[in-house]
């Protein structure tokens, strides 16, 4: 969470930006306001997708479809323009823990809770595949309980980011899956085409979840996990025993053998309705989101530290689910898990006349939406619920080997002895390097890839924050580099004559060049076009 940069946008379209709420695989989210002051959340994709007219025109494409969805159950599109220089999305806010940070916080729902939550989610896709749309990434953090209902986000910019037929200049890779490992379908996990059969599977595990705290598709490594998607049965037995048979046709192997949403809301029953939708929980969330709110845009948040404290502690992993069900006589939300770490302070408040100012800025920073878990939805690309234990940072899976990277990194010299390549439950990594060609525009490269597995995606976003920190004490940060969650440039060394590494979520990258043929200038601009090939080569 950071304050808008002196060189950062005031205006994206017809709305003020007031902060940056954070950045993953497709671009960054920004809190702003529109002209009558409503609060919305505006996704600017990255800039190596803006320059890919094919991704433009399916980013159109995508916006228009996703248009089409009720706002009933979604965060309906608000603006958008594929054709700006860097293409956005505006959608609303919802207020609205996930089911994931209802769970975390509160435990597992009743099996009527759970009951009301597949028919909203069953009316909610039965809409989105009405739009000629597939979801392809529902899982908890992208299904919100709203007051008035399910609310299912983060929708249609991953399908955008894929080819639409072969030869299609598309920015997907072999190997590449566009997902969730733990709740996807088989299908996604084996990178076949996609149909609405895939988010009922999804559906599935999303309710197994909500009912046992665990998808049924947990491995000890994401390979394991997809594996286990693709040949293995869920254990269902913690599955309530009025919706086990719902949620395991929901979960067959064949796309043809599961539900429609239509025919799942048969099997689901009808629902009695209520005025208060879920556990008496969920609305303290909800009331605490908007307290929150208030109080950050009335400058009355909580003071704000003037020296940045060192990163939160990574928490080990999460014991099973120790709460009882959820249900919605739960008088009082139970108080915060000590587990969940405090949000990392950000750094010091550039001096208030050194900063423009928009009229809807306040002195209080954005990161008081972090101290109260606000959720914000940036329409059909991303949701964030932005306290550090809750939020799901961009999540790689799998460091390339150098075959692969010699394919897809800006470096024609040749691939020399050096390939380096380990993989546990906790930790990847890969090296290369190149030889440079002499009387030639072509450096000597090493290029090296450490990745982070086996936890949530917070905690191991964390355990590589902090790796990343200790390597950069003492370096030269590298601001504003267009990709990257952060970056420095290491010291010259006798075989490399510039050095830089960026972090993104869980996974970091390190490339040192031996750059002859360059000024230091050229170098830099060298290394910044590696390192990012070099995060695009890696697996997500």
């Amino acid at each position: 969470m950071e304050d808008l940069e002196p060189s950062g946008p005031k205006h994206v379209g017809p709305f003020d930006v007031l902060g940056v709420l954070g950045q993953g695989g497709m671009g960054r989210v920004l809190l702003a306001a529109g002209p009558d002051g409503r609060l919305v959340a505006v996704k600017q994709v990255l800039a190596h997708f803006a320059d890919d007219e094919s991704f433009r025109a399916r980013f159109r494409r995508e916006v228009a479809a996703s248009r089409k969805v009720s706002g009933a159950y979604t965060a309906a599109v608000i603006d958008a323009d594929a054709d700006a220089p860097t293409p956005w999305l505006a959608s609303v806010f919802v207020p609205g823990p996930s089911v994931g940070a209802v769970v975390e916080q509160a435990g597992v729902l009743s099996e009527d809770v759970v009951r009301r939550l597949a028919a909203g989610l069953a009316s909610a896709l039965a809409e989105i595949h009405r739009a000629g749309l597939v979801h392809r990434d529902l899982k908890p953090a992208n299904v919100l309980l709203a007051e008035d209902g399910v609310r299912v986000i983060d929708l249609g910019i991953a399908r955008a980011t894929e080819p639409e037929a072969e030869g299609d200049t598309g920015l997907t890779r072999t190997g590449w899956v566009v997902g969730s490992p733990s709740y996807m379908s088989p299908e996604q996990a084996e990178g076949k085409p996609l149909t609405p059969a895939s988010d009922v599977f999804s559906l599935g595990s999303v309710l197994v979840m909500a009912a046992t705290g665990r998808s049924p598709f947990t491995g000890s490594s994401t390979l394991r996990t997809l594996y286990d998607v693709v040949h293995a049965e869920p254990d269902l037995s913690a599955v309530p025993a009025g919706l086990r048979e719902i949620v395991a046709s929901c979960l067959a192997k064949d796309p043809a053998a599961r539900p429609s949403p239509a025919r799942l809301r048969e099997l689901i029953g009808p629902v009695a309705p209520a005025g208060r939708q879920w556990p008496s929980a969920v609305y303290g969330m909800i009331a605490a989101q908007r307290a929150d709110i208030d109080r950050l845009l009335d400058g009355h948040g909580p003071a704000e530290p003037l020296e940045p404290t060192a990163p939160a502690p990574v928490p080990e992993p999460a014991p099973e689910p120790r709460k009882g069900p959820a249900t919605a006589d739960t008088e009082e939300p139970p108080p915060s898990d000590p587990r969940i770490p405090p949000v990392p302070t950000a750094p010091p408040v550039a001096p208030e006349d050194a900063r423009p100012r928009s009229p809807w800025r306040r002195p209080r920073r954005i990161a008081a939406l972090a101290a109260a878990g606000v959720l914000l939805v940036a329409g059909t690309g991303v949701a964030l619920y932005v306290r550090d234990r809750v939020t799901a940072p961009l999540a790689y899976t799998t460091v390339p080997s150098c075959n692969v990277a010699h394919k897809e990194l800006p470096l024609v010299g040749e691939l020399s002895a050096f390939d380096t390549w380990s993989e546990t439950a906790e930790r990847a990594q890969s090296g290369c390097n190149w030889e440079g060609r002499r009387n030639s525009a072509s450096p000597a490269a090493q290029v090296r890839w450490d990745l982070t597995l086996g936890g949530e995606a917070t905690a191991n976003a964390g355990t590589q924050r902090e790796r990343f920190r200790l390597e950069a004490a003492g370096q030269r940060e590298a601001p504003r580099l267009g990709f990257g969650t952060e970056a420095y440039w290491g010291s010259p060394t006798t075989d490399w004559n510039c050095v830089l590494s960026v972090r993104e979520g869980n996974l970091s990258v390190w490339v040192g060049l031996s750059a002859k043929p360059y000024a230091k200038g050229d170098c830099e601009t060298k290394a910044k076009e590696v390192a990012r090939a070099a995060l695009k080569s890696a697996t997500r």
